[in-house]
C-alpha cells in the first residue's frame, strides 16, 4: 500500500544522501529549500520506520554503518540517468521525487481521487507536481479517461526505476531490528507533575528521554514523538490519541497552615486568604477565574515558567492545581469545594501514530493516563 508515510521514508533517504556528502543539516537544508527541522524530522521518521539508528549523532551527521549501506544501495538510483532525452533528470530534488511518487500513487489506485484520499492531499496537489514533472521532462505521462487515470509508456519507464526504492525500504524494514537504545522522547508542559511521569513510564523497556518545556511542547519543531499537556495542541501535524479530564483542588503548605489557619470555606478563602493566581494556565475555566476576581488577596504569578505548587510549598499561598500532582509538603484542602477540571491530552506525531515502538508506547501511556 503506498501512503503519505511511504513518501516521508522516500524524502527521508533523499535527505540522508545529501547529509553522507554535506555532513551538515544547514547545508542539506539549503540545498534541498527546506528548513533544519524538517531535515531532523524526516531523518527521525525514517530511523522509526526502518527500526535502525541512521545518524550517530543527530548534530554533527555522523552516518552509521547501516545508513552508509542504505545509501550505497539507493544512490545510485536516486540519482541515475532515466530518460535518453533528460540526462540530467534525477530525484536527488524534492519535487521530482514527489511528483514521481504521486505518479506512482494515481497509477497504484487507478484514479486521482482515491490516490488523494490514501496520501492525505487534495487532488489539486497532485495534479500540480506530476504537471511540474511534465514540464520539466517535457513529455505527457499520464492519460486521463472516464474510467480513471493512467500513465503513459514514458510514465510507465519511469515508474519502473521508482518500484527500486521502495524494494530497498522494503527489505531494510523486513530485515531491520528495532535499535536497543531508541528511546521514546517524551514531551511534557511544565505543568505536568513528576508523580505522574513516573506512573507513565513505571514499567517500560526503554525509558524514554523525557523533555520538559516551559510552554506547550511544539513536536513538529523540537522534535519530540510524543506529547501530554494540559492544552489542546494546535500543530496541524499532530493528533489527541487520548484525552482525559482530571478534577482541581485547593492546596497549601502545613507552614502556611499554621501561620494563618484553614479556611473554612471559599467565602472565607476569598475574604481572608493569599491566593496564587494562575489564571494564565489551561485549567483556569470561567467559575475559577470568577472565584478569583472575588479574592481579597492575590499574588499574580505572570510568568508561566514558575509552578504554583514550588511557590504555595515555600508557604506563598494557596494555589489550585489538578489532583494529579506530588502531594508531598503540600496539604489538600478537600473541605473547600472546587468545580475546576484540567484535561490531559496525548497527542503524537501523526504521521508515527501507527509505526512501532510509537505505538506500543501510546497504548502504554493512555492506559497509564485511565487508571488516573
Amino acid at each position: 500500500m503506498l501512503t503519505k508515510r511511504s513518501l516521508k521514508c522516500l524524502e527521508g533517504l533523499l535527505l540522508l544522501i545529501s547529509l553522507s556528502g554535506t555532513a551538515s543539516k544547514r547545508k542539506t537544508a539549503a540545498q534541498m529549500e527546506i528548513s533544519v527541522d524538517t531535515v531532523t524530522k524526516y531523518v527521525v521518521f525514517l530511523e522509526a520506520c526502518l527500526g535502525c539508528k541512521l545518524l550517530i549523532n543527530h548534530h554533527n551527521c555522523t552516518l552509521t554503518a547501516k545508513a552508509k549501506e542504505l545509501v550505497e544501495k539507493s544512490r545510485n538510483i536516486y540519482a541515475g540517468n532515466w530518460l535518453p532525452a533528460k540526462r540530467d533528470f534525477n530525484l536527488l530534488n524534492l519535487k521530482n521525487l514527489r511528483g514521481i511518487f504521486y505518479l506512482k500513487t494515481i497509477a497504484f489506485y487507478g484514479n486521482k481521487r482515491h490516490a488523494s484520499q490514501m496520501l492525505a492531499s487534495s487532488v489539486e496537489t497532485i495534479n500540480a507536481y506530476v504537471e511540474n514533472l511534465e514540464k520539466t521532462l517535457g513529455c505527457p505521462l499520464m492519460r486521463t479517461d472516464n474510467h480513471g487515470s493512467y500513465p503513459t509508456f514514458t510514465g510507465k519507464k519511469l515508474l519502473l526505476k521508482s518500484d527500486n526504492l521502495l524494494n530497498i525500504l522494503a527489505c531494510f524494514r523486513k530485515n531491520g531490528r528495532p535499535d536497543k537504545e531508541k528511546k521514546i522522547r517524551l514531551a511534557l508542559s511544565r505543568e505536568i507533575d513528576a508523580t505522574l511521569v513516573a506512573s507513565l513510564t513505571d514499567g517500560e523497556p526503554a525509558f524514554p528521554d523525557i523533555m520538559i518545556f516551559a510552554d506547550d511542547p511544539n513536536l513538529h519543531c523540537e522534535d519530540w514523538d510524543i506529547a501530554i499537556t494540559y492544552s489542546v495542541p494546535e500543530d496541524s501535524d499532530l493528533v489527541i490519541v487520548f484525552q482525559k479530564e482530571i478534577p482541581c483542588g485547593f492546596f497549601a503548605s502545613p507552614a502556611y497552615l499554621d501561620k494563618f489557619g484553614q479556611p473554612k470555606d471559599v467565602s472565607d478563602m476569598q475574604k481572608n486568604h493569599r491566593i496564587l493566581d494562575g489564571s494564565g494556565r489551561p485549567y483556569a475555566d470561567k467559575k475559577y477565574r470568577s472565584m478569583m476576581q472575588n479574592c481579597c488577596k492575590v499574588c499574580p504569578i505572570n510568568n508561566i515558567n514558575i509552578i504554583l505548587t514550588d511557590m504555595a510549598r515555600y508557604g506563598a499561598g494557596i494555589c489550585i492545581v489538578p489532583l494529579t500532582i506530588s502531594q508531598n509538603n503540600l496539604i489538600y484542602l478537600e473541605d473547600i469545594p472546587c468545580e475546576a477540571k484540567a484535561t490531559l491530552y496525548l497527542s503524537v506525531h501523526k504521521d508515527i501514530r501507527d509505526i512501532q515502538p510509537f505505538q506500543e508506547a501510546i497504548d502504554n501511556y493512555s492506559h497509564a493516563l485511565a487508571q488516573i
